[in-house]
């Protein structure tokens, strides 16, 4: 094991535990009943994977469980002061504090950071790990020493004795191939009724999100993209929403940055804009083209993975391989000057969003938790 990567302090790691783990998977699910649910909340970054985790309190406390959210690390709260979802109950632990006061008089507990496992996954509570796309099982570690060390705690994570589910098919398929185990599926809800079409005129708004901190949103092939389509679309202009402030200078469109906005005016900004482009060279279940879609806007994206759990190019989107700049751009400007172009699309993007309600998604979460549930009978 490479330098640096403890080894699992779970005492049961052994293969009939993962056996055991495993066999979650296979069979009928328990009956429903009540849970007292911990989530291992992994920081309070505004991060797609966060607003899921966040929204599975929201849902599961309406469905009758009773839900913790843990934090380690120095703030007031577990939550994130960007979300207005509450838990039944916070527990913030400092460095140092036994982890076990997290968990304690819970019956199943949740972790959405695979280093987070090492510590929460021997408590003698029983654990699912919710694997959200991790950089590194797409291929993407640091170089050297850095990357390698945690390659072998993401595997070294991984191998323990605890059932794995995974956000899409996709990133089930990569889990299962990897590791050679069963994953479940537990697919991303949205709101249905925050995320809503609302008519407007159409008009040449192009709309990106995302951190341009992270190289794989590839918003270099994004801007080669729009500036192909500004050739034949000279009117267009540009809004990035952004974790962080963006500088564009000399661009040949109009370009305005929106820095955090809060999460409760997305739906409106997506309203405002006539398209979504996405330029992900892989995703594990994308969420601006969903809620795109949900918010009846066309989306023009790159073949990145996880985004084919809803995303039917022709269909429901334009598609085109990743870094594919002019390709990406073709199709934009195809959407932004033919009316009936983007009405369909923006039609059938929003018949697609209507099937991943949060009552679906929370089915299935409930579903392996319950299952998880069972470990410790």
């Amino acid at each position: 094991m490479a330098a640096g990567v403890r080894p699992a302090a779970n005492p049961v790691s052994t293969p009939a535990a993962q056996a055991r783990a495993d066999a979650i998977w296979a069979g009928e699910p328990p009956p429903r009943r009540p849970l007292r649910i911990a989530y291992l909340l992994p920081h309070h970054n505004v991060t797609g994977g966060m607003k899921i985790l966040v929204e599975h309190v929201r849902w599961l406390r309406a469905r009758g469980h009773r839900v913790r959210a843990v934090l380690r690390g120095a703030a007031a709260h577990a939550l994130p002061p960007w979300t207005d979802v509450q838990a039944d109950e916070e527990r913030v632990l400092a460095p140092g504090e036994p982890a076990r006061r997290g968990l304690e008089g819970t019956d199943v507990a949740v972790v959405g950071w695979y280093q987070s496992l090492f510590e929460w996954g021997a408590l003698g509570v029983p654990v699912l790990y919710f694997e959200q796309g991790h950089e590194i099982l797409f291929g993407d570690r640091p170089p050297g020493e850095l990357g390698e060390r945690l390659e072998a705690q993401f595997d070294a994570a991984l191998r323990l004795p605890l059932p794995v589910a995974a956000v899409s098919p996709h990133v089930a398929e990569l889990l299962s191939r990897r590791f050679e185990r069963p994953v479940g599926v537990i697919v991303n809800g949205i709101d249905l009724a925050a995320y809503r079409p609302a008519p407007h005129p159409h008009g040449h708004r192009v709309l990106l999100i995302g951190n341009p901190r992270l190289p794989f949103k590839d918003f270099s092939t994004a801007l080669r993209a729009i500036e192909h389509a500004h050739r034949t679309v000279p009117d267009l202009s540009v809004t990035w929403v952004s974790q962080v402030p963006v500088t564009l200078t000399a661009t040949p469109f109009p370009f305005e940055n929106v820095v955090s906005p809060p999460q409760g005016s997305l739906p409106g900004l997506y309203r405002a804009h006539d398209v979504l482009l996405f330029t992900s060279r892989y995703e594990s279940f994308p969420l601006p083209p969903f809620e795109a879609m949900a918010s009846g806007l066309p989306v023009v994206t790159t073949r990145c993975g996880g985004v084919t759990t809803y995303a039917r190019p022709g269909w429901n989107c334009a598609m085109a391989a990743p870094g594919d700049a002019a390709a990406l751009g073709e199709a934009l400007a195809a959407v932004l000057r033919d009316e009936a172009v983007a009405r369909a699309l923006a039609q059938r993007g929003r018949e697609t969003a209507e099937r991943f309600s949060w009552d679906t998604a929370i089915d299935l979460l409930e579903d392996a938790l319950l299952r998880t549930s069972q470990l410790s009978r």
